[in-house]
């Protein structure tokens, strides 16, 4: 049985636990299933693969066909990865602000 006065701590605790655990696990899974359908769309791990083993685009396997396809799928792999490391970099900076808010606003007050 909890006493009287220990309730407003046990609330104080609950409150930091939320904000500090339960929402950043919220915004970290939100950008974990963006970056699932990003990849989902962009397959970098194919690409990748793809363009290691000097694969032609569209079946077309001369040398034209197989050097067009290792530049386009570098251009690829590079702008897949320039997207995933934004998608990264926001959900970094998404729990980052968020936990600052606090000395954010405290700052703010004083």
């Amino acid at each position: 049985m909890e006493q009287i006065w220990t309730k407003p701590f046990i609330e104080i605790y609950n409150f930091f636990y939320w904000w500090s655990v339960t929402v950043s696990t919220g915004i970290f899974n939100t950008f974990k299933s963006v970056m699932i359908e990003v990849d989902d769309s962009l397959d970098l791990g194919s690409n990748i693969r793809l363009w290691l083993a000097i694969e032609p685009l569209f079946k077309d396997y001369t040398w034209q066909g197989r050097l067009s396809g290792f530049f386009l799928r570098g251009v690829r792999i590079l702008v897949s990865t320039i997207v995933y490391l934004v998608i990264l970099l926001l959900g970094i900076l998404s729990i980052v602000a968020w936990l600052g808010l606090p000395i954010l606003a405290g700052w703010l007050i004083f």
